[in-house]
């Protein structure tokens, strides 16, 4: 026995055992993706996005508005489609989904299950356009007086009728792709949810500016999408630590004056 002094005493096998211990967390190398001090995660460096997407021209025309005889007196006498809204001090163009393609599969980060709430608001749905992710929650949810459906068309289908003001009800999305939503009351109700196995989507605001950030280092294909200019694709190279810039500008098509 190896005696201390007072009355505490340790044993010679335990004395080495516990230095022996100490030379091994000594010397040995830092674990793959573990930080040299305090054991934490290596978070590898990741880049942004930020666009602003406009409209060619000097004019533009307004959104589709519509005349109502259903429900009137909950729901007005007229609607606005919301299918073209351009910001006039900008030029930017509202509702435009921006998706990057090619994106590797460990590059997708996880996290919680997200819900989206689709609200039957004023004869409308709010949001007109939204991304989600694949495994995501949509709730439909009647804020009006009057019956509405919910009616989803595309990876998730489901028509979820909502009778009662305050009513909600929930639905999972499984698979990826683009659901068109639908009222089979008030037929001017629509909205458009963009759904992909990763978060790198948004859409884009009131003036026409987009961001999406955390994305991983890498030559990717950026989709854009809008319900009445179409889709189209541009190239983008994301650095660590960077932002990188563009600006898209969509032309009307000669069918839309």
């Amino acid at each position: 026995m190896i005696k201390g002094r007072g009355r505490h005493s340790i044993s010679r096998a335990s004395a080495f055992s516990g230095l022996a211990l100490l030379v091994l967390l000594a010397t040995a190398p830092s674990q793959p993706g573990f930080a040299a001090q305090g054991g934490q995660p290596q978070v590898a460096a990741t880049g942004a996005l930020e666009g602003h997407v406009r409209l060619a021209g000097e004019s533009w025309p307004t959104s589709t508005r519509v005349r109502n005889t259903t429900d009137p007196e909950a729901c007005g006498l007229d609607h606005s489609l919301d299918d073209l809204l351009v910001a006039a001090e900008t030029r930017g163009v509202q509702h435009v989904i921006a998706t990057l393609l090619d994106v590797p599969t460990d590059g997708v980060p996880g996290g919680p299950p997200q819900r989206l709430v689709i609200d039957n608001h004023g004869c409308r749905f709010i949001p007109h356009v939204a991304v989600a992710r694949v495994g995501d929650t949509i709730v439909a949810k009647n804020s009006d007086s009057v019956m509405h459906t919910t009616h989803y068309y595309g990876p998730l289908r489901s028509n979820v009728a909502l009778p009662l003001q305050g009513m909600t009800v929930s639905r999972v999305i499984e698979d990826p792709g683009v659901i068109i939503v639908l009222c089979d009351v008030h037929g001017w109700m629509r909205a458009f949810i963009r759904v992909d196995v990763h978060p790198f989507h948004v859409v884009s605001d009131e003036l026409g500016f987009l961001r999406i950030s955390g994305i991983p280092p890498g030559s990717y294909t950026l989709e854009l999408w809008h319900e009445t200019l179409g889709t189209q694709q541009v190239q983008v190279a994301i650095r660590p630590n960077e932002t990188a810039r563009l600006d898209i500008e969509y032309t009307l098509t000669p069918s839309r004056p």
